[in-house]
């Protein structure tokens, strides 16, 4: 039933809310609990299903089901006398429109009456949700950017740039958990002269095979940077220097038996690697590439074709 107070300021708060540019209503939480409009005007009322102008009796309107589950959520937490905003999701056609809904409960003789006022925010929602679109846009531009800035272009492994700052972390990890850090320096061998007699073109390819083979047959852990050039590293994390010795093995046989063709002459290519581990070789990122690239010059000059540990 509907109180007296309620019937006696009904035609006022009508009045008033008509002067509201937003939908504007009251709502009184009957004792069954159940959700009448005591006031509204008729921008409110406008978005109500098949209503076009204010009734006869506010009171025999029921607010749509869904109003009416989002509104009960949201009523039960509100205390009296303390305003409070919320959203309000409503349909229209075969869309929603959203709306900010400001609320305030108030208690006349012992009844919950609800003043609330609608602001239409579906296009503001739309914009952030664009907006949003548009930040994760250029946050996968940046991570592009970011992985273009430290891969090599043609091999796709990480560059020389970011092996600086890589390095340095590997091995702050390495001190602090006490275990080994090896790092394999690996060169093709002739390269020079397999370019001037090939060409550049069949130059890249090499690379690009030599690349293929070291990801395929290294392990998750290792880490893998086109040096420069013709030049490989490989940082291997919690491996001896035995240990890292016998992986650059296995990478220098693999390479040694790919078929390469050049105008469909077959090419042999094989490579050199020095090994260097953290501690003993170095403690250092400078002294440890240092080493390994000692242990390089070595097999280079004992024949090409192998791998030399220091």
């Amino acid at each position: 039933m509907v109180s007296k107070f309620q019937l006696s300021q009904q035609q006022w708060l009508v009045s008033f809310f008509q002067h509201l540019p937003n939908p504007a209503f009251i709502l009184l939480d009957d004792a069954a609990h159940q959700l009448q409009l005591v006031a509204a005007n008729q921008a409110f009322l406008g978005l109500l299903p098949d209503i076009v102008s204010l009734p006869a009796s506010l009171a025999d309107i029921r607010l749509p089901a869904d109003w009416s589950t989002q509104l009960k959520n949201q009523l039960n937490l509100l205390s009296i006398d303390v305003p409070c905003s919320l959203e309000l999701k409503i349909r229209s056609q075969d869309s929603y429109r959203w709306f900010a809904l400001s609320l305030q409960l108030h208690l006349v003789q012992q009844q919950r009456f609800y003043y609330a006022v609608l602001t239409e925010v579906t296009e503001w929602r739309q914009e952030c949700k664009q907006l949003q679109q548009k930040l994760s846009d250029i946050e996968r531009l940046k991570n592009r950017i970011r992985e273009q800035a430290i891969r090599d272009p043609l091999t796709n492994l990480f560059n020389r740039r970011f092996l600086n700052e890589f390095m340095e972390r590997e091995l702050a990890l390495a001190r602090r958990n006490q275990k080994p850090l090896s790092l394999v320096m690996l060169d093709l061998d002739h390269f020079k002269q397999l370019n001037d007699q090939h060409g550049h073109q069949t130059g890249d390819q090499i690379i690009e095979l030599v690349a293929r083979n070291l990801l395929r047959q290294s392990r998750r852990s290792d880490i893998l940077f086109r040096y420069g050039g013709e030049e490989f590293l490989i940082l291997l994390p919690n491996t001896t220097a035995l240990q890292a010795g016998h992986l650059a093995e296995g990478w220098r046989a693999q390479i040694e038996q790919a078929q390469v063709f050049a105008r469909e002459q077959q090419i042999s290519v094989t490579i050199s690697a020095g090994v260097a581990c953290y501690p003993e070789h170095g403690t250092t990122a400078f002294n440890l590439i240092h080493a390994a690239d000692q242990a390089l010059y070595q097999a280079k000059a004992a024949g090409r074709n192998q791998v030399v540990l220091l």
